[in-house]
């Protein structure tokens, strides 16, 4: 018990530090922030809405989750924003320590807490506000809830119960996705264990309707409480039909999670191998169970033409456990089946060669790169804390030690990435947060809407909510038309706008000579203007 209690500390460690020193960073961060922002601000807690627009693309359950952990702080903050998240990842962490108990020895268990804890995208998506590591605790906690009765530990229909209520809320997070996951793990599950029909024991009718009621309940409050013209089935097929099937901001080939999750899942990536060839050799009930887990998840993402790297996250937890079972194997902690330790000796040591060489060029890196919005001894800094990382690796494989050389590097990443949460985020924020842009805007055009006249805004991308937020619900007229803006010069009172730098040309030669920039700022991929007419 006393390094579970341990490891939980180092999780909550590396979730928490520092996650209110610096900015809600676009492009995802200020939308959920502004939408919860806009929620307690106007009242409207059925949809979220931001720029004073109601909005279709996420359920409401991730903000109101920021808005009630911000009504004690009066405020929507980096904090409150990400406390969801770093719940969430904990929880999850939690889940796997429970999960691992039940597959294997304590020790290995806290491993795979440990693991998870210290795989890079996991760690960075604790600490980001965006809805998915909510997603990911409530798919995995209804999968504990599955196994639990699975292995015949607790009553069928009370466990069906839970376990679709807890997907009933993954639904109001993120459309049906951790329906479609958790579902067809347990069926799958099942059908591999020749165990189908028992199913019929997890209350599938009642739990299905229990999921259903739930989503109807939320579409039938907002078509008679909630904005008009907002429609929660048309925003179902919308975001979750039309993103799988014709993709909307991210079509990707079959191939992309090849290409992603390998640097994604660090320091733990080149253990991965050998550790999914043990679960095929061994396939005992706890390894079908994670194989089926990863494989489905990757599946039906590799099948939908919408792909983002973080929707591989669900599938973290079973990458975690099925590691740290290999890890225990090794470390004989746990009975398995004869395998050679090369799968960890020659990943692990080309690993620590990598993060020697990296540790060494990451000074004259960043000097070569003119990072003048870093100090110079951070690099020299994260430069000895990879290598320190690498150092210990190779030193484990000189002297035959198999635990230095598997967790060495981990636990070097895992102070490098305290220090970047302490040093490197809130050094970034000063090219990475809207705020400043935020309050200019909201200064330069107090007079002009307090006079009736709405700041112009157009192709700024994922700045809109930036701006709304950081400036406290300073709304744009949004246009797709730059000659709207032109017009909108035309008047005899000082008006602003807020346009894509790569417009300016396109205005007509006497708005572009009585024009005047007031500020720039790059973010969402491009330079954004703040521009007036000039006119007092």
């Amino acid at each position: 018990m006393k390094w579970s209690r341990i490891v939980l500390v180092v999780a909550a460690v590396l979730f928490v530090i520092n996650i209110w020193g610096y900015d809600l960073w676009a492009p995802d961060e200020p939308y959920y922030g502004e939408g919860a922002r806009e929620m307690v601000v106007d009242g409207q807690w059925l949809v979220c809405h931001t720029n004073g627009e109601f909005d279709d693309d996420k359920p409401p359950l991730f903000f109101w989750l920021i808005a009630l952990l911000s009504l004690p702080f009066g405020e929507v903050s980096s904090l409150t924003a990400r406390l969801p998240s770093v719940l969430a990842a904990f929880g999850t962490v939690l889940l796997t320590l429970y999960l691992g108990r039940r597959w294997s020895s304590e020790r290995t268990a806290v491993l795979a807490a440990f693991v998870l804890a210290t795989t890079y995208m996991f760690w960075d998506k604790a600490r980001s506000v965006q809805p998915d590591m909510v997603l990911v605790f409530l798919i995995w906690a209804a999968l504990a809830v599955f196994e639990t009765w699975r292995a015949g530990d607790a009553d069928g229909r009370r466990a069906g119960l839970l376990f679709w209520f807890l997907l009933g809320l993954s639904v109001l997070d993120k459309w049906p996705v951790g329906l479609a996951i958790a579902g067809a793990i347990g069926v799958l599950t099942l059908l591999w264990d020749r165990e189908l029909m028992r199913g019929w024991k997890f209350a599938p009718f009642l739990g299905a309707t229990i999921v259903i009621t739930m989503f109807v309940s939320w579409a039938w409050l907002v078509d008679n409480w909630g904005p008009t013209g907002f429609s929660a089935w048309g925003a179902f097929y919308r975001h979750f039909i039309s993103r799988a099937v014709s993709g909307i901001h991210h079509a990707q080939p079959w191939w992309y999670y090849i290409k992603v999750l390998p640097p994604q899942l660090l320091p733990w990536t080149f253990l991965v191998p050998g550790a999914a060839v043990l679960a095929i050799r061994r396939r005992d009930k706890a390894d079908r169970f994670l194989l089926i887990a990863i494989a489905l998840v990757l599946a039906l993402f590799t099948l939908s033409t919408e792909k983002r790297t973080l929707y591989a996250l669900p599938t973290f937890p079973a990458f975690a456990l099925m590691t740290a079972r290999f890890l225990g194997a090794a470390f004989g902690w746990d009975d398995a089946p004869s395998f050679s330790r090369r799968w960890i000796t020659i990943g692990q040591g080309f690993f620590g060669g990598l993060l020697i060489i990296l540790g060494l060029a990451a000074p004259f890196a960043a000097r070569r790169a003119e990072l003048e919005s870093f100090p110079g001894w951070t690099f020299w800094a994260l430069g000895l804390l990879l290598a320190a990382g690498g150092g210990v690796a190779i030193f484990g494989l000189f002297r035959k030690d198999l635990r230095l050389t598997a967790l060495g590097p981990a636990i070097s990443l895992a102070l490098v990435y305290v220090f970047v949460a302490s040093f490197v985020y809130p050094a970034a924020n000063d090219f990475k947060s809207a705020k400043k842009m935020a309050l200019t805007i909201k200064e330069e055009t107090a007079r002009s809407r307090s006079n009736g006249h709405d700041v112009l805004a157009i192709n700024i991308g994922n700045l809109y909510e930036a701006y709304n937020f950081f400036s406290n619900g300073v709304y744009f007229e949004r246009t797709g038309d730059i000659g709207d803006v032109a017009r909108h010069f035309e008047q005899e009172t000082r008006v602003f706008a807020v346009v894509d730098s790569r417009l300016l040309e396109q205005l007509p030669p006497h708005i572009q000579e009585n024009m005047e920039t007031i500020a720039t700022h790059e973010g969402s991929r491009r330079l954004v203007a703040l521009i007036s007419n000039r006119r007092h």
